[in-house]
């Protein structure tokens, strides 16, 4: 899997990787725990942005819009909140 690793530091993602290799991207990321290597949280560009906030303004879980555009749901929830859809409650200056 030296192959894998070299594709992902190259930039690939997770997601073209499992294709590219055959494998589940749950497979991909267990070969890059294994070996070390840091994980990178993939970002939304911002056509992307607007479709995701355009598909939770119509009742789509951010699980399943992460899903569809190849990201986790910490990466969804970020764009969501810097969109305003969702508001992080601070309290005593604490968020």
């Amino acid at each position: 899997m030296d192959a894998l690793v070299g594709d992902y530091l190259a930039g690939m993602n997770v997601k073209a990787l499992a294709e590219r290799y055959g494998i589940h991207r749950a497979t991909v990321f267990s070969h890059l725990r294994r070996r070390n290597v840091p994980s990178r949280r993939p970002e939304l560009g911002t056509y992307e942005k607007a479709e995701a906030v355009r598909l939770a303004r119509a009742g789509v879980s951010m699980r399943a819009i992460g899903c569809r555009m190849g990201v986790d749901r910490k990466a969804m929830r970020a764009a969501l909140v810097e969109a305003g859809l969702i508001v992080d409650k601070i309290i005593d200056g604490v968020s």
